[in-house]
């Protein structure tokens, strides 16, 4: 009787690579569900859609339409796709118990800044360059220009109002470099 000593070796190897070749694939896949959980998280959470649909409330009372009519007066050539608003005087016709409620509840939600836009955004989805309707995305920071171009809304009329919040990883309010940046936007409907 003869041994097979070889063949033992050779099986041993096969099954070494195909249990290689397996962990390489399965670790892809993890990565890439994990890299997607961290984007679903920063994009639309149910705790910031909660606070961007408080922040709509309070704003919803004042003149939202004064910030409209900026988005409608635009120059065609350059269409300005965004406007950032926040506790103006113009907003809350200079009344300054309103003005200071205002900051008070932008502090304490983290709100970085707060835009209103046309809800059809989908154009923004296939921008490559910086001229045109693309402009907008050069006036935001990279994540929001990332986040912008999930939104959609293909076919919608309206405005919707899209807040940028930054934190720290624990949570409290954050400013600077180290900051965890989050994504929420309600749709408003018609305004004007």
């Amino acid at each position: 009787m003869k041994k097979k000593k070889g063949f033992v070796f050779v099986e041993t190897l096969v099954v070494v690579a195909v249990l290689t070749a397996s962990l390489l694939m399965l670790y892809s896949t993890y990565n890439a569900v994990i890299q997607k959980e961290k984007t679903r998280i920063k994009y639309n959470d149910s705790v910031y859609l909660y606070r961007t649909y408080y922040i709509e409330k309070f704003f919803r009372n004042f003149r939202l339409d004064v910030v409209a009519s900026k988005l409608n007066n635009t120059d065609a050539n350059r269409l300005l796709i965004l406007s950032g608003f926040g506790c103006t005087g113009d907003l809350f016709m200079n009344e300054e118990d309103n003005i200071g409620l205002c900051e008070i509840l932008l502090q304490d939600l983290h709100v970085t800044n707060l835009y209103l836009a046309y809800n059809d955004l989908s154009r923004l989805q296939t921008c490559d360059n910086q001229i045109g309707i693309c402009e907008a995305l050069v006036q935001v920071n990279s994540p929001m220009a990332d986040y912008l171009k999930t939104i959609g809304g293909a076919g919608k009329s309206g405005y919707r109002i899209i807040v940028e919040y930054s934190e720290n990883k624990d949570g409290t309010r954050c400013e600077g470099e180290s900051c965890q940046f989050y994504y929420a936007t309600i749709s408003l409907g018609d305004l004007l």
